[in-house]
């Protein structure tokens, strides 16, 4: 009977805690871009094979906008998200960006920052196991510390210049992402497989022309201060060159700061979409013939697909403002299947590393060799769980949903389709590592392992793992289908709770 009463008082409190964190404040917002470029060479990360940098096309940025809700003069809750052109947040660079802002806002809870990869294939590697060392270029330890060097005192200033703010927002539209699974007709699927063959049967699965928006003013400015601009696609129209570059993030940011303001901060954030590109699979040579006819290239291209989208929303919203809405930020950490690794798997990654054991520049041996130690470790723990980081925030009528792992489109279908808020933003391959951290010294392996988990594996769907290929074999993944619908009803708990 006691344990009775006190389950509804603890379900009591947590109704009324739920209601009073969603109840109306009024939004305070700094915002700051932090230039992250290097001058010196690096190697950029994204392929299996180390690439010297010859340049820079575009230059890198982390972006940044603070947000604290108020009620009168009492701080309510915050967040503060961070959009950074790189690849993933692997392990030792997520604990050192946070560790960073800690120290540079020793009184904030650093679980409600968010440090969010646009997946640029052009950015400078961030994990210091992914390549061996090329001479002439800045170490990848060398450039997180460059970064942290820079994103600590911008972090302070956008937390510092946080003023009372009106926002807005919207629901643009621009066709970006494609799926690149091509599947067959025995069954069998491929990451950027032809489509012109005789036995092609259909492309995988659905896509997401999303423009999410939100736009932050200050009272009485008709400029935006910053804003928010979420799509469901990589930055990867540029991912085997040799110079480095944010993509299509870093022409967007041209053209909105045209049109909007120089002084504009846009945070791009990449909503679900492990299995997209911006490669076309089909048609390619009809769209490459109208980017030609404009002149632009390809990041241009896209900047002015998505600048269209930015606009149809902004023509409609700029005048439906907010100041004094629910603000609430929720952070968990979840305990989610990893995906077992079968017998017949760690023998197929045995014989892949076998043939390319001896080849160092070749980054898949070490993928495979990672499968067979984690195949050893499931004979003492047959049940491994996978810490994972949860982020849902509510601002208003919005959800902004934050998860690591490049998240199959699938999933933030599910979320958008069965959320509670009137517009639903996921974005994928933010955090970083919540298991403990091995010591590299005393245990190089483990730490290897620990860091290519916590960054930036797939997260496939069930009909991905059918069709196997590059992004839903095991090598490509933490954890599987089981673990991503977990991940779903768990976010989806979280938005009834904050809409109650």
């Amino acid at each position: 009977m006691k344990n009775t009463s006190l389950a509804a008082a603890v379900l009591v409190l947590s109704i009324l805690f739920g209601a009073a964190s969603a109840a109306g404040a009024e939004i305070y917002v700094g915002a700051e871009s932090i230039d992250i470029t290097p001058e010196e060479p690096v190697v950029l990360a994204g392929q299996f094979q180390p690439r010297k940098s010859k340049g820079v096309t575009y230059r890198l940025a982390a972006n940044v906008i603070a947000i604290e809700a108020r009620e009168g003069d009492q701080p309510v809750d915050a967040a503060i998200i961070i959009s950074i052109d790189t690849a993933c947040i692997w392990g030792g660079a997520s604990v050192k960006f946070r560790d960073t802002v800690k120290a540079a806002l020793p009184d904030f809870d650093v679980d409600k920052v968010l440090f969010s990869a646009t997946h640029s294939h052009a950015a400078p590697g961030i994990s210091e196991w992914e390549y061996p060392r090329v001479e002439g270029t800045m170490s990848p330890e060398d450039y997180v510390e460059f970064l942290c060097g820079r994103l600590g005192p911008g972090v302070k200033e956008a937390w510092d210049s946080r003023r009372k703010c009106e926002f807005s927002y919207g629901l643009g539209h621009a066709v970006v992402a494609y799926n690149r699974r091509a599947v067959y007709k025995d069954g069998h699927a491929v990451m950027y497989g032809k489509t012109n063959t005789p036995d092609f049967l259909a492309i995988e699965g659905v896509e997401d022309h999303d423009v999410g928006t939100i736009f932050f003013w200050r009272p009485g400015e008709e400029k935006p201060l910053a804003m928010i601009v979420n799509v469901s696609c990589p930055a990867q129209d540029i991912e085997s060159d040799y110079y480095i570059s944010s993509d299509y993030w870093g022409a967007l940011r041209l053209d909105l700061c045209r049109k909007y303001g120089d002084d504009l901060v846009t945070v791009g954030l990449c909503g679900a979409a492990g299995d997209m590109s911006p490669h076309i699979r089909y048609r390619a040579e009809a769209d490459s013939r109208m980017r030609n006819l404009r002149g632009l290239t390809g990041p241009e291209e896209i900047a002015r697909r998505v600048l269209h989208g930015v606009d149809e929303a902004y023509e409609v919203v700029q005048n439906d403002r907010y100041s004094d809405v629910p603000f609430a930020h929720r952070f968990s950490i979840l305990e989610l299947p990893k995906r077992l690794v079968s017998e017949e798997e760690a023998k197929n990654c045995m014989a892949e590393y076998e043939k390319i054991k001896d080849n160092p520049n070749d980054g898949r041996a070490e993928w495979n060799r990672r499968i067979l130690r984690r195949y050893e470790a499931q004979k003492e723990n047959p049940h491994p769980v996978f810490r994972t980081p949860l982020n849902v925030i509510r601002l208003g009528d919005c959800a902004l949903c934050f998860a690591p792992f490049e998240v199959y489109t699938d999933y933030g279908i599910m979320v958008k389709a069965r959320s509670k808020a009137i517009q639903t933003f996921t974005i994928q391959l933010t955090g970083g590592a919540r298991e403990p951290m091995p010591s590299k010294e005393e245990s190089p392996e483990r730490y290897r392992d620990w860091a290519a988990a916590s960054g930036g594996t797939y997260l496939p769907s069930r009909r991905a793992v059918e069709g196997g290929g590059y992004g839903a074999i095991i090598q490509s993944n933490t954890i599987g289908p089981e673990g991503g619908e977990m991940l779903v009803e768990e976010t989806l708990k979280v938005i009834d709770e904050l809409w109650k």
